[in-house]
């Protein structure tokens, strides 16, 4: 999708932990550019570039969310998906394991 807007929004927790839905490149952008300059980690500048190069018409928004989504795993603040976190706790949860 070449609009910037993503298909599937990621879910990053800010502030005090307020979970945020992050739909497009401008949203990741404007994210990632509030960041604390003390807090940003190798990367931080060409993820940006990615989204801002997306905003401006080049590349596509899976590219800007796949930048925005390193971002937040780097830093610790990317919710996991819903289906993610049921497929961990099957995992580790032997109520949940189905006798053969």
């Amino acid at each position: 999708m070449r609009s910037g807007g993503f298909d599937v929004p990621v879910t990053v927790l800010v502030g005090l932990g307020v979970p945020v839905e992050v739909t497009s490149a401008r949203e990741a952008f404007e994210l990632m550019n509030d960041w604390p300059r003390t807090r940003r980690r190798i990367g931080h500048t060409a993820r940006m570039s990615v989204c801002r190069v997306v905003m401006n018409g080049g590349g596509y928004a899976e590219q800007a969310r796949s930048a925005f989504l390193g971002f937040a795993e780097d830093n610790g603040i990317l919710v996991p998906a819903l289906s993610e976190l049921v497929a961990a706790e099957a995992a580790t949860d032997p109520a949940h394991k189905f006798a053969a």
